[in-house]
Order: C-alpha cells, then structure tokens, then sequence
C-alpha cells in the first residue's frame, strides 16, 4: 500500500509529467481540445503548463507548504473555472471541457494523496 507521502509525491510528479507535455508539446493539447492554433490560446495552455510544473516542483521541494489540500483547491477552481469558460465560449468549449476534466481528476487524485489509509 502507498503511504500519504508517496501518494503526494505521486501527484506532484504528475503535475510535472503533465505540465512539461503541455510546454513541449502545445500543438498536440491544442489539437486534442479542437481548438485553433491562434497565438492567445497555444499562450493560454503554455501558461498552463508552467503552473502544473510550478505546482509539481513546489510539491515535490516544500511539500510542507505545498500540500495536496492547496493542490485539491487550485485544481478544483480551475476544474469550476474551465466549466464556466465551456459555457460561454462555444470556439473553445471542447477544450475546456477536456481541461476542466483533467483539473478534476488532480483535484481527485489531491483528495485521495491528502488522506490517511
């Protein structure tokens, strides 16, 4: 069984995985979201992928401060904040769906890293 801290390193090296792909591969997440390629949204999703490498590597480095409930509350605003964003923007819907989802599963994957066995 993978104890607290394994689990919160687990999600930190994720948010690194994840944060990374979207740095060095934007046009792939851009694709997939079925959004264009214009220059606002491939900032947008590089922007968002030096936060999950922010928040990796803070984890992983402080995890004292950076803990998995701050990580369950960025990524469950984000989660709400993509929704909203899928609701009013038609051009960019499919893509904040997907972004919403993913930002869900962290916020899961926080919750269950910040509990005991």
């Amino acid at each position: 069984m993978i104890g607290r801290d394994g689990r919160s390193g687990l999600l930190h090296t994720a948010h690194l995985v994840h944060g990374g792909t979207l740095l060095l591969r934007t046009d792939v997440a851009v694709r997939a979201g079925g959004g264009a390629a214009d220059g606002r949204t491939v900032t947008v999703v590089r922007v968002l992928g030096a936060r999950h490498v922010l928040q990796g590597l803070a984890g992983l480095t402080a995890p004292r401060w950076i803990t998995p409930r701050i990580g369950l509350a960025v990524d469950g605003i984000h989660a709400a904040s993509m929704l909203g964003l899928a609701a009013l923007d038609r051009d960019h819907r499919r893509g904040a769906i997907g972004s919403a989802v993913v930002a869900a599963a962290f916020a899961l994957a926080a919750w269950w890293a910040a509990h005991d066995d």
